[in-house]
């Protein structure tokens, strides 16, 4: 991404000469242009900003984000913008790549920034475990494979899949939009508590769903899903690493045989991520595929008034049909 940053900039430089970016959108009366990484940042922002923000977020439908580039016309769109929401400098790389680029004419803001190092999961790729100190379900040991060659340490960014700290965010978003917008204060509060009634619902139907449980671990197609095996106390066991690197081939056979030798009925794919592995995994295992959306980006598939909590409730059906039939 490097060479093309350095390629991007200095025309960057010359198309953002001519840009009008005297004042917010908000200051002049208009809508707050917004836009956003992945899909529940642009949920939360719509949601809490109503019609006084119009909302994009950068990745096209159905985008793998991991190799997601954005082009130079990408670039001086989100110039023009009023605010540009992200998880963290870590978690959303791209979003580095367009400040390089283009800041000083849009405002960054890093929703995730304030959930601490210790809340954040962390994976020891040499000895095979999921760390985290602050959840209080200890070490998660992977069932019968090594996880995949990322790097050691890594974080995983899939934090908008846990209602709690999408609480947590979407209060960074309200605060923002109350800042740029101080006329509507009020009406972004009360869409906000709105919004955090909803989550904290989704929070307790999660609970409520892996309570108690026929199995405690959920086969998926890419590592995603740490943060709620984590809060919830099941086991997530990925077929591909956090950024989607496929498995060994001795990896691929003990992941076929835990599969079998615990009865696993069901696999769950992603509706961005392509794997042929685990198609290979589904097809030798006779396994039934079941669709868990990771809410980074939409698909074609979904109806235009998806919402963060219409995804995510059905997303808890898929789990308990997954730990439990």
């Amino acid at each position: 991404m490097t060479h093309i940053i350095k390629i991007l900039i200095p025309v960057m430089l010359l198309a953002l000469a001519a840009c009008s970016n005297e004042n917010s959108s908000a200051e002049d009366g208009g809508t707050l242009e917004v836009y956003t990484t992945v899909f529940p940042l642009k949920s939360f922002a719509e949601q809490i900003g109503g019609d006084t923000v119009d909302v994009e977020t950068i990745y096209p439908e159905g985008v793998d984000i991991h190799t997601y580039e954005p082009t130079q016309k990408d670039m001086v769109g989100f110039a023009e913008g009023d605010l540009f929401i992200y998880t963290t400098d870590e978690f959303d790389p791209v979003a580095n790549t367009i400040k390089n680029a283009v800041d000083g004419h849009t405002e960054f803001l890093p929703a995730a920034a304030d959930i601490s190092d210790e809340e954040l999961l962390e994976y020891d790729h040499e000895h095979g475990h999921e760390v985290d100190d602050d959840h209080g379900h200890g070490e998660h040991e992977e069932h019968g494979h090594e996880e995949h060659d990322h790097d050691h340490g890594s974080t995983d960014p899939h934090i908008w899949l846990d209602p709690v700290f999408s609480q947590s965010m979407a209060e960074v978003i309200k605060d923002k939009l109350t800042e740029l917008n101080p006329e509507e204060a009020s009406m972004y509060e009360e869409n906000y508590e709105a919004l955090i009634s909803d989550l904290e619902e989704i929070n307790q139907e999660l609970a409520v769903a892996t309570e108690e449980t026929g199995r405690d671990t959920v086969y998926i197609s890419h590592e995603s899903i740490g943060y709620l095996a984590d809060r919830y106390g099941f086991e997530q066991a990925a077929i591909n690493g956090l950024n989607n690197e496929e498995p060994s081939q001795q990896e691929l056979m003990s992941i076929v045989d835990d599969i079998e030798s615990h009865n696993i009925d069901y696999i769950l794919y992603e509706q961005n991520i392509t794997s042929r592995i685990t198609d290979t995994i589904q097809n030798s295992t006779d396994t039934e595929p079941l669709e868990f959306h990771n809410l980074e980006v939409l698909t074609a598939d979904d109806p235009d008034d998806a919402t963060y909590q219409s995804i995510m409730r059905e997303n808890i059906s898929v789990l308990e049909q997954a730990l439990n039939e």
